[in-house]
């Protein structure tokens, strides 16, 4: 299936797992549950929480009352820092070949993609996981 934005399987799952935690607040969430709610593999998505993990997005707890939890409030966690945790830095678009050159007389996509990609850039520094929960309302 087409994606509007083709962002990995990996970051949607981050996002939405970020989502479920900012919504429990400080209750811990099982990575099992998780999954189940998001209709997502255990494994791929226990990948995807070690790496939030490392990035210091949130705090995992071992045991029976263990779980997922944020690290820091929702609304100091932008959408940018979760897809950065999991893709690494959103750099500027070049060619979509990966060339330094163009094969043809020039990008048949002009700025588009270079546009596009600042758009997104903005686009998830400006959101936060409060903006999406609509915290205190």
């Amino acid at each position: 299936m087409s994606r509007p934005v083709n962002f990995t399987e990996a970051t949607y799952l981050a996002l939405h797992a970020m989502a479920l935690a900012a919504a429990s607040g400080e209750t811990p969430l099982s990575i099992h549950g998780m999954a189940e709610t998001l209709q997502a593999s255990e494994a791929h998505l226990a990948k995807v929480i070690q790496r939030l993990s490392r990035s210091g997005l949130v705090q995992t707890t071992r045991g029976p009352k263990g779980g997922v939890v944020l690290a820091k409030k929702p609304d100091e966690t932008t959408y940018l820092e979760i897809f950065e945790a999991i893709e690494g830095p959103l750099k500027p678009a070049g060619c979509v070949f990966g060339r330094d050159e163009c094969a043809c007389e020039k990008c048949i996509f002009g700025d588009f993609i270079s546009k596009m990609t600042e758009e997104t850039r903005a686009w998830l520094k400006a959101n936060t996981l409060a903006d999406f929960a609509n915290f205190g309302e």
